[in-house]
């Protein structure tokens, strides 16, 4: 008798942490919801649920981790499905601001600056040739040859030309 009263024990005692810890989960998925972000959520389980601010803030932080998790992947998994149009877009935008152009067209800034860094990259020889050309060319600012002559955006041929003054200024001197 005394087992079975020690296992009834347990069950009760097991069930009632179960739903305590239920009552919990609750508690951060409604504050989490009428919160803008984790320290609006931890504010809402100390002041409506009476939390230790300690836990509130763990609790807020990996709600607030699992929201970020599922938004993205609710947006990579909508990006796929869409693969093959974003392949034609990639080519619509082959010329020019390879980012602004894939921005305009709906990207988000992220996707669309890696995007267009991954095309960039992946013809790293090519320009490396284009850089050796204008930097050896008297009398022209290399930015602009990389502009007129190869098409490059201004950013990058900036970036580049900026690149060959610096080299230029640490390079020690010949005697």
């Amino acid at each position: 008798m005394r087992r079975f009263v020690a296992v009834v024990a347990c069950l009760v005692l097991a069930a009632c942490s179960k739903r305590a810890a239920m009552t919990r989960q609750e508690e951060v998925r409604s504050c989490g919801a009428i919160s803008l972000d984790a320290a609006g959520t931890a504010t809402c389980l100390v002041q409506l649920h009476g939390w230790k601010q300690d836990e509130a803030n763990i609790a807020a932080r990996r709600q607030q981790h699992e929201a970020d998790s599922l938004k993205t992947w609710l947006e990579d998994s909508s990006f796929r499905a869409e693969s093959s149009l974003h392949r034609q877009q990639v080519r619509q935008c082959k010329t020019g601001d390879v980012s602004e152009c894939l921005q305009g067209l709906g990207w988000t800034k992220e996707r669309a600056v890696a995007t267009a860094d991954s095309l960039w990259n992946r013809d790293a020889a090519k320009h490396q040739r284009q850089v050796r050309d204008c930097a050896s060319r008297r009398g022209m600012n290399p930015a602009s040859c990389l502009m007129l002559s190869y098409q490059w955006i201004s950013s990058r041929a900036l970036a580049a030309a900026d690149s060959l003054t610096r080299a230029k200024l640490t390079r020690p001197a010949r005697r």
